[in-house]
This record gives C-alpha cells, sequence and structure tokens, in this order.
C-alpha cells in the first residue's frame, strides 16, 4: 500500500496533486488543516510496484478493510501508530493484534488491538469506603487541576470530597488549588509532610468524605523525589494515580510511567487531550508501565473536560474521521469566573 500526503492552500488544490501523483484510484483517508493554515491530504493506494510509505499525518477509518483486495492491513495500522510517534516495536505489536481473519474497518481492527493490549479503568463514583486517591507526577503535568476537576465532578454529584495539597513549598502551589475548591466551596486542608498526610487520612478514614490530595511535582529520575513520594503514598494508605500530559515524547513518557508504577502508581490520567495531535505517549506510557488508563482532561475548565478514555475512543483519536467532531469534543462552556488551568 502506498500513502501519501499532499500539502496545499486549499483542500481541492491538494485533490488536484492527490490525482495527478496517484491517479484516479486513490483513496482520501484523513483530511485537516495544518498549523500554518494549509489543507493537508493524506491519500492510499495500491502501488504497481514496491513504493516507501509516507510516514506523515494520521490515517482514518477510510482505510482498507482486511481481505480487500489484497490490502497489507498490518501495514496499515503499523504506519498509522509509528505516525502518532508510537514506538516501532509496540507499534508493530499492535498491528499483529489487530490482525482479524473476518473484513473489519481499520478503526475496528486498532480497536480490538487496543482492547486486547491496555487496561482501561474509569474512576468510580466516590463512596465513604474509598482510600485517599492521591495525585502523582512530573512537574508541569496538569495534577493540581486534575485533582480540582475530580473534586468539582464529586461535589456537583453530591458526593463527599476533602482536597488535600502538599504542595506547601511551591511559589502560588496552595494558592491554585485553594481558588479552585473556593468556588466549589471546599474546604481546602493543606498537609507539609508525609507526618501530616497520615494524619489527615487517620481523621477521615471513618469520616463520608473521600480525600483528593494533589502532591508536589517529583523529578522521576531523582532518588530522593521519588523515595518521598512513596513515603507520601504509604501514609496516604489511598490509590496513587499517575497524572502525564499528551503529546510528549512517547520513550519519555514509557520510562517516567514505569517509574512512577514502582513508586506505587496504579492508573493513569492524560490531560491536554484536547491539545494534542500525537498520541504515541499515551499508548507508550500505558503498555510500558502495565498502567491502566483511568480518564483525560479535554479543557481547562475545572467544571468540565473529565472523561473516560476507551480504546474504541483512542483508536478515533489516532484515526479521525474528516467529517465526524473529536471523540471526546464536548459543548461549548458557559461558565464565568473560573480561573485557568496552570498545568501544575
Amino acid at each position: 500500500m502506498r500513502v501519501k500526503t499532499f500539502t496545499a492552500e486549499t483542500t481541492a488544490a491538494a485533490m488536484d496533486m492527490m490525482r495527478d501523483t496517484l491517479g484516479g484510484d486513490a483513496v482520501i483517508v484523513s483530511s485537516f488543516q495544518g498549523d500554518d493554515g494549509q489543507a493537508v491530504l493524506i491519500a492510499a493506494t495500491e502501488p504497481s510496484e514496491p513504493a516507501n510509505e509516507d510516514l506523515d499525518p494520521p490515517v482514518s477509518e477510510t482505510g482498507p478493510k482486511v481481505g480487500e483486495d489484497g490490502h497489507d492491513f498490518s501495514a496499515f495500522l503499523r504506519q498509522a501508530l509509528v505516525s502518532h510517534g508510537v514506538p516501532a516495536s509496540s507499534a508493530a505489536r499492535l498491528a499483529e493484534l489487530g490482525d482479524h481473519p473476518a473484513p473489519v474497518t481499520a478503526v475496528a481492527a486498532l480497536t480490538q488491538a487496543l482492547e486486547r493490549q491496555l487496561g482501561f479503568a474509569p474512576l468510580e463514583p466516590f463512596t465513604s469506603d474509598m482510600p485517599p486517591l492521591v495525585m502523582i507526577g512530573p512537574p508541569g503535568a496538569g495534577k493540581t487541576i486534575t485533582a480540582a476537576k475530580i473534586c468539582a465532578r464529586a461535589h456537583m454529584a453530591k458526593q463527599h470530597v476533602l482536597p488535600v495539597t502538599t504542595d506547601v513549598k511551591r511559589a502560588g502551589g496552595v494558592e491554585q488549588l485553594a481558588a479552585f475548591t473556593r468556588i466549589m466551596g471546599l474546604d481546602l486542608r493543606t498537609a507539609p509532610d508525609p507526618d501530616a498526610v497520615l494524619a489527615l487520612a487517620r481523621e477521615y478514614r471513618d469520616q463520608p468524605d473521600r480525600l483528593v490530595i494533589d502532591t508536589a511535582g517529583t523529578n522521576p529520575y531523582d532518588d530522593h523525589d521519588m523515595a518521598y513520594l512513596a513515603r507520601i503514598i504509604d501514609a496516604a494508605d489511598g490509590e496513587a494515580v499517575l497524572v502525564l500530559p499528551a503529546g510528549g515524547d512517547a520513550v519519555e513518557s514509557a520510562d517516567m510511567a514505569c517509574i512512577y508504577a514502582q513508586a506505587g502508581a496504579t492508573r493513569l490520567m492524560v490531560t491536554r487531550l484536547d491539545i494534542a495531535r500525537r498520541f504515541g505517549a499515551v499508548i507508550a506510557a500505558a503498555d510500558a508501565a502495565r498502567l491502566p488508563l483511568a480518564e483525560v482532561s479535554i479543557s481547562h475548565r475545572v467544571g468540565e473536560g473529565l472523561a473516560p478514555i476507551t480504546a474504541g475512543v483512542l483508536a478515533r483519536l489516532i484515526m479521525p474521521q474528516p467529517d465526524e467532531p473529536h471523540p471526546l469534543s464536548t459543548p461549548a462552556d458557559t461558565t464565568s469566573g473560573e480561573p485557568d488551568e496552570d498545568q501544575s
């Protein structure tokens, strides 16, 4: 299969380039507007002789079906994954898992592969017997906004929640979460060290409130940082959730996820999905660390933008349909007075 990308001032001009290069049998697999305003069109055709594949942007569900016209379906899936930065070995493994004896679409095959390889475990509604939720991750990953969103969702659902922060040394660390919780009318507690975390956890052990603990950003490659974080997780006797941003380097994200998993992380939440167009880091981190994907952040607003992630949604992010809305799109925000996200 030959896949080519065409860029022009208009979609019509890109289509003319496609026909001139690939002929009338070419199939449009994706089209979108580039960052520079140019029209980008991805097309595929079966070459009469071997040709190098263009590995630029992602392909879509409009691609071939298994068993149709001799398409190399595994190569099609692999190309889509590599275009998102998924490491070659992982892309090859997922493409093989997506192989299917019956004709299915590319999105269906990739959904099957992701279901087989990755885990998906959205956060459950809060109950009184749940352990504290401890948000962990590197600086700037979006832990504070994620903690605030979790608290906001629980509060709006009339579930008992108590926000806590251990980020008392960073300038503005307490103030940022306090600004979010103040809007919701929630009290914010501070716990400057593991002993304070332990005291809070014991105080609220028999209370209806579930603690949501925002921790300070840690350097996963610093043994002192990680040892201190492990003490906080242990003191809370809670569930540690790793927060990582989408759009980062896939190998780096995978390395970090493995280190945080060793420190106690049990799930992965992904931020900045709304401003990312390459999702290799999401797949690589979840796959390498064997961390199930919980939810994703798709807005900077506290009152909205947390959504469960499924294999089907992730497959459509990898292979978007040009005429379909974003699979995680939300209605336009109408709230006001809400502080903007600072990605802490």
